[in-house]
């Protein structure tokens, strides 16, 4: 076998067809002894095909283990033994000491204008799309090329060909330890799983070597096994001094992108989803399984045609674009020089939702994303809001519905929500993440852990005021775009309507002259902590101690003059310490917020026991300061047992800060028996009769009806879609401009009084149900806008026919 010449032709090849053709002219190939069942066993198909669950996650497996060869190459370019306790001991350590000091690690420290972002990319990490630009033509093919430690012919079969070697677990600056990311793409390659394999040690000792991988040929009903081409028993390989693995639409090579040493792996007509086709489909396909890429990407799209009048790669028909993750894309413009269709930074800002350790879990941190009210694409059409991550990359996902539950209904299209796990011990890791990385198991730890991210996203003052915020600019709003005065007549004229409006359903809620509990009220300015902090002291109701009873939580507060980004910016992060002793028996929720440090204590189940005392001390410290900030001592003392009420998964009743923003004049806002709000929404967003409208959402139709946007604290916005179907053919029957307003005034007041009807019912239900309707928030929009269909249809018809066939005459003549 000529095999330089069959590993050129298969990196060539732009199809599953291509490739198949090239290997059927090597006779090795038909030879079923010269193929080796991945990992050497028969029974990989239990592994192969029990991992991701898109293509779009599988390949973001793929992209970890390449920042991964990059790091390790590093690490060995600077001396440093991989595996010894002077090695980093973190991904973004080891960025910062091997690659470009970023200030911890974060690509979101840089501008993204930096030049060295582009260069180290097109260097180092780069992913290539060729081949199938529709799904009539077929599936593209993906190509990816890192400048990594690689690996010679001899040690494919324990690295990129083993299943369960393990080959990183003892690497604490790493990511793929578990051996999946390499074999989790399969599944999505074509018909026959070709993925071809090409690598060269770092140090340019020994040959290219290379194999390609296949399902094994037979009937369609035998089990999927895995396996690759081993001529002879070994891997193949060939001398080469460099390889260039990109070829433009026009066939020429394309000489951006070479390699002396490192990997390449090609997949053939992959499935990434038949909504990613495009190259902007693809980008979009990987933004929600990556929070951070740790190490920057480029991706080349070489399904172009050349264009002259165009300069660079666009002029030879490649179309590159950065790709560094969803937070860098949401934080910062990926805004290039001729590039066409890159949006401006969705993103408002990163704000600190809490933190909390646990001795059996280990640390996770929680941040919130604020989203400007126009979603990017991607984002708009994902009911994915909260993302579960381990050095950047997505382990879990929740949705909109779960913030909602989590008490942030008017948040689910205002944040993206980013759990940080990489902070979990090892063992937490395996207890809470399924093989998968797409599901948290049911196990002590992994319950343990959803119900601790649950109640420090319960718990955040920031999330709480910035959800108060965005309800009173969407109640301004749409003050701004309805006339209340018929709905107000009908509502006043009738008391059944008038109940329906307690303090317990849909309402407007205006400040109460108390204000709001902490912080400052909307509008006011911002508080302005110092970038490190020049004390910290407990409030004066805890200077005598604290005493946590066994079963329940308890708070401790501290003031202090950090600023309210002080323990998760990106740049210098401050971190609270506390004595050993406490980390290593409590739970503790860390929260910051105006000057206002939270601590929630949780006695750990097994570890502190009744009667134990600790000393506690807060320090506050940050690498920019000299020494650390701290408090007096005050005792902390583990008590007996307390019965409660039962609450939600989440809740806890005993969370009493002692802040008195819940008394009568102290802050609560007052709740006034209102008008709910309304919007008209239309399928181009047009004025109507001079007052503004929304454009439809994307997946909207004429035969919706509307929605009910929660605000939350039982403020709601009803949306009544202008442009139904039943609306305008009713509108459009009347003679005249007046008689047609008059059929829209009793279509809109018939769809708010539906809804309010149903809204009623809802809230009613959950009430009656308790702590059973905890899911009932997941689904609610939907259930809202089924209401909302059903309505338009038939609201109208009874509108218009119902005073005609049903008055006392013809009540009366029924009872003769």
């Amino acid at each position: 076998m000529d095999s330089k010449n069959v590993c050129l032709s298969l990196l060539d090849a732009e199809s599953e067809a291509q490739a198949l053709a090239i290997l059927m002219t090597v006779p090795e190939v038909a030879d079923p002894k010269n193929w080796c069942p991945l990992d050497r066993r028969e029974t990989n198909f239990n592994i192969t095909s029990n991992q991701a669950s898109d293509g779009g996650k599988a390949l973001t497996e793929l992209m970890t283990n390449m920042v991964d060869a990059v790091l390790m190459r590093a690490a060995k370019d600077h001396g440093v033994v991989a595996t010894a306790k002077t090695a980093p001991k973190t991904m973004y350590d080891a960025v910062d000491k091997f690659v470009k000091n970023l200030r911890g690690g974060k690509l979101v420290n840089l501008d993204y204008r930096d030049p060295w972002l582009k260069d180290f990319a097109q260097k180092n990490l780069v992913i290539g799309i060729t081949g199938a630009r529709s799904k009539a033509a077929g599936l593209p093919c993906y190509t990816f090329v890192d400048n990594g430690e690689g690996q010679h012919p001899v040690d494919f079969e324990g690295t990129f060909l083993s299943l369960s070697a393990g080959t990183k677990k003892s690497i604490p600056f790493v990511q793929g330890k578990f051996n999946m990311g390499s074999s989790g793409v399969l599944g999505y390659c074509g018909r026959h799983w070709l993925k071809l394999i090409v690598s060269r040690r770092f140090d340019g000792t020994g040959h290219w070597g290379w194999t390609i991988m296949r399902r094994r040929p037979g009937n369609k009903d035998d089990l999927p096994i895995a396996e690759y081409l081993v001529p002879g028993g070994s891997i193949p390989s060939f001398p080469a001094e460099e390889l260039f693995p990109f070829k433009t639409s026009k066939g020429k090579r394309y000489e951006g992108v070479h390699l002396k040493t490192g990997s390449i792996i090609k997949l053939y007509d992959y499935q990434v989803g038949s909504k990613f086709l495009s190259f902007k489909g693809s980008r979009d396909a990987l933004n929600e399984n990556l929070v951070e890429t740790i190490l920057p990407f480029r991706i080349l799209d070489l399904r172009q045609t050349p264009d002259a009048k165009r300069t660079g790669d666009r002029a030879l028909g490649v179309d590159p674009r950065p790709f560094y993750g969803m937070e860098f894309l949401l934080l910062n413009s990926h805004r290039e020089e001729g590039a066409d269709d890159e949006d401006e930074a969705a993103g408002t800002g990163k704000i600190f939702v809490g933190k909390f350790t646990d001795p059996d879990l280990g640390e996770v941190s929680i941040s919130a994303i604020g989203l400007k009210r126009d979603l990017p694409g991607w984002l708009k059409s994902s009911n994915n809001r909260v993302f579960h991550t381990v050095n950047g990359q997505v382990q879990f996902k929740q949705t909109r519905g779960y913030l909602s539950n989590c008490g942030f209904p008017a948040l689910k299209d205002r944040v993206v929500l980013i759990v940080d796990a990489s902070g979990l011990s090892f063992s937490a890791h395996n207890e809470v993440w399924k093989g998968d990385r797409e599901h948290i198991r049911s196990t002590i730890d992994g319950e343990r852990y959803r119900e601790e991210v649950t109640r420090t996203i319960r718990e955040s003052e920031m999330l709480k005021q910035l959800q108060a915020k965005v309800a009173q600019e969407e109640l301004e709003r749409a003050a701004k775009t309805e006339s209340n005065s018929l709905f107000q007549k009908l509502v006043d004229k009738d008391p059944t309507l008038a109940g329906l409006l307690s303090s317990r359903d849909p309402t407007i809620r205006l400040p109460s002259s108390g204000g709001r509990k902490g912080g400052k009220e909307i509008g006011d300015d911002e508080f302005e902590g110092a970038y490190s902090p020049s004390f910290v002291r407990f409030e004066e109701k805890f200077e005598s101690g604290l005493t946590v009873p066994i079963n329940l939580t308890r708070p401790v507060v501290a003031r202090t003059d950090a600023e309210n980004g002080y323990l998760q910016r990106t740049d210098i992060p401050g971190r609270v310490i506390l004595p050993e002793s406490l980390r290593e028996n409590f739970t503790v929720r860390e929260h910051l917020k105006d000057g206002k440090l939270t601590l929630f204590f949780e006695p750990s189940a097994g570890k502190a026991k009744v009667g134990d005392i600790y000393l506690l001390q807060v320090s506050l410290h940050d690498a920019g300061m000299p020494e650390a900030v701290r408090t007096t001592e005050i005792k902390l003392t583990v008590g007996d047992v307390v019965i409660v009420e039962n609450k939600e998964p989440g809740e806890r009743s005993e969370n009493k800060s002692g802040d008195e923003g819940d008394k009568p004049g102290k802050g609560k806002d007052a709740p006034m028996r209102g008008i709910p709000p309304c919007i008209l929404l239309t399928r181009d967003g047009r004025l109507i009769q001079e007052q503004e409208t929304e454009q439809w959402p994307k997946d909207f139709t004429d035969a919706d009806g509307g929605l009910i946007d929660d605000l939350g604290d039982g403020n709601v916005v009803y949306k009544i879609n202008y442009d139904n179907v039943y609306h305008l053919k009713y509108r459009m029957s009347q003679h005249g401009s007046i008689a047609r307003d008059v059929v829209t005034e009793k279509f809109i007041l018939g769809m708010r009084i539906t809804l309010m009807g149903y809204e009623h019912a809802y809230r009613s239900q959950k009430k009656a149900m308790g702590p059973e309707a905890n899911g009932l928030d997941e689904f609610a929009d939907e259930f809202r806008r089924m209401a909302a269909r059903g309505a338009a249809s038939t609201v109208l018809a009874l509108a218009e026919n119902l005073p005609k066939i049903v008055d006392a005459t013809s009540v009366q003549a029924d009872v003769e």
